[in-house]
């Protein structure tokens, strides 16, 4: 089932330079829970009942500040940049993508940008909660919840489900406004070694430890997911070379500080290596590869380094 067969064709939307309280008025008459704002019919910002709250929320006990909140314009509040999907993606994947990003409402637009409806994180539940209802067994019914996981159960960061649901909507985000993106990947140094020396409850409690350091070490914005084994890679959205090559250093810096004994690795601690790819007009699968050659560079210059991707 695509987004197009549940979505809303006649989403409420609003001119950006538009006063805040009819816009309210609009949401209030027509039992909207948001409403999307465009600029030449391209959603640029989305305000929900979340946002109206925030402004209104250091009001109340003025009636000159409410008076006043009321003649903002929509774009004084609202989310800018709003996270928008085709009308092709898959609901499993728009749900996928809405329950990461923790968001309620997706603007849905056509090849050119343009608004032409709006799904919200029940409709997709209760689409899916068809398709599910469809299957013929229970063991594919599970197999279907299954792969709405979008954590990794051991390390807390999405699992490759997520990882590449995300790199679809970031690769299409980037072609469509002309956006650079990066990604990096990391590898434990001498993770084997470790195991072996402190066995493997001591090895999975070192991947919490990295884990929680990486995500920690990077921006808001960038996302963390486990590659595979001891492989965690970062997408970086709206980086160039040279922001990547900061958090990229960033995180192996961070990491290095826990100051996490190994024995068997360099300096007595436990370190990681990575390597980075910008987006240079190659398949995010093509990124990955590159990220992973430079990786083995970083290895193969003496471990606890970092290197850059060579262009495809």
């Amino acid at each position: 089932m695509l987004v197009q067969e549940v979505m809303n064709t006649r989403p409420l939307c609003v001119n950006s330079n538009a006063r805040l309280g009819p816009a309210i008025q609009q949401m209030t008459d027509s039992s909207h829970s948001c409403i999307v704002v465009i600029e030449q019919e391209k959603p640029c910002g989305i305000i929900t009942e979340r946002d109206i709250a925030k402004a209104f929320a250091d009001a109340f006990d003025d009636c000159e500040k409410l008076k006043d909140a009321f003649s903002q314009h929509v774009s004084d509040i609202m989310t800018s940049n709003p996270v928008c999907i085709d009308a092709g993606m898959s609901c499993p994947d728009a749900l996928t993508l809405s329950r990461s990003r923790s968001l309620r409402h997706l603007p849905v637009v056509d090849n050119e940008g343009c608004l032409i409806g709006i799904v919200t994180q029940t409709s997709l539940m209760n689409a899916f909660a068809s398709l599910l209802n469809e299957q013929a067994r229970l063991e594919t019914s599970l197999e279907e919840l299954r792969a709405l996981s979008l954590e990794d159960p051991l390390m807390k960061i999405g699992n490759r489900r997520a990882m590449e649901v995300d790199l679809n909507y970031t690769a299409a985000e980037a072609e469509r406004h002309q956006r650079s993106y990066a990604l990096a990947l990391f590898d434990i140094d001498f993770f084997k070694r470790y195991n072996d020396r402190y066995g493997h409850l001591e090895g999975d409690e070192a991947l919490r430890k990295v884990a929680d350091g990486i995500k920690q070490s990077i921006r808001d914005s960038d996302r963390t997911y486990r590659y595979g084994g001891e492989e965690i890679l970062v997408l970086m959205p709206d980086t160039n070379e040279e922001q990547a090559a900061i958090c990229a250093e960033r995180v192996r810096s961070t990491i290095e500080s826990l100051q996490l004994e190994h024995q068997d690795g360099k300096d007595g601690i436990l370190t990681i290596s990575g390597g980075y790819a910008t987006h240079a007009g190659d398949h995010w699968e093509s990124m990955i590869e590159r990220a992973d050659e430079a990786l083995y560079q970083a290895k193969n210059s003496g471990r606890n380094a970092i290197a850059a991707a060579n262009s495809p």
